[in-house]
């Protein structure tokens, strides 16, 4: 059985309105493929932006910080939280559909490739940067990514 996977393409899409989409058609049992998540934006000035999430990377246990919280870094693993905390939690609902989203940070890489036999381009039309009036700031998920601590290493194939 060959399952149809729906690509989704995150160049400059806007982070929060991309995420609440994909999670919905996640919960309605679509396989989802999402590539380029490091040009996916958010908007806001840059230094606002950037005191928001390094103020969260300040939060830790008392007793023992390797308890967490945890804090992801990569561009990848932050959009697939950002959709996560868009799902019903402590639901196996939830957790099915987060399983059928799989993100990457720039392009399919070669060793995955034939997983995924038929890929269908899809489009999300109400998250594009037109969404956004010209004078609004925004910054890419990859800026952020790097000031909160992402070395950059991506992982090759």
């Amino acid at each position: 059985m060959v399952i149809e996977y729906q690509l989704y393409d995150a160049t400059d899409k806007i982070l929060g309105r991309f995420c609440s989409q994909i999670a919905k058609r996640a919960l309605l049992g679509e396989y989802i493929v999402i590539i380029n998540a490091k040009n996916a934006i958010i908007s806001g000035t840059k230094r606002n932006i950037h005191e928001k999430y390094l103020a969260r990377l300040n939060i830790s246990t008392a007793t023992n910080p390797r308890r967490g919280p945890f804090h992801n870094r990569r561009p990848d693993t932050f959009m697939r939280r950002v959709v996560k905390q868009m799902l019903p939690r402590k639901k196996l609902r939830g957790k099915e559909a987060l399983k059928r989203v799989n993100i990457y940070i720039s392009d399919i890489p070669e060793r995955f490739k034939s997983r995924y036999q038929k890929l269908v381009p899809t489009e999300i039309y109400n998250a594009d940067k037109k969404r956004l009036s010209y004078y609004n700031k925004f910054i890419t998920l990859d800026n952020l990514c790097q000031r909160i601590g992402w070395k950059k290493t991506e992982i090759e194939a």
